[in-house]
């Protein structure tokens, strides 16, 4: 398996991070519960920008993987060269 490159990791960081936070938010008591609704109304749109970046993610991962990938590895040669 290749080491994922820096724009990966930069991606991956983000979804973590995005993770993180959305974790903290609705784990921590305290942040009122009139906000609390307010995101409970908004929970189709939360959904629906959560799947745009799980998309996003996806594409990326492909298009690192197969897009920007060496479209000629070297060919190992069946014949042995003398020693």
């Amino acid at each position: 398996m290749r080491m994922m490159n820096a724009a990966g990791r930069a991606i991956a960081a983000l979804g973590v991070g995005i993770v993180a936070v959305g974790h903290w938010f609705w784990a921590c008591p305290g942040h009122g519960a009139v906000l609390r609704a307010r995101l409970l109304a908004m929970n189709h749109a939360v959904e629906l920008y959560a799947g745009i970046f799980l998309i996003g993610v996806g594409v990326h991962g492909l298009a690192s993987r197969y897009w920007f990938s060496d479209p000629n590895p070297p060919a190992q040669s069946s014949v042995r060269e003398p020693q």
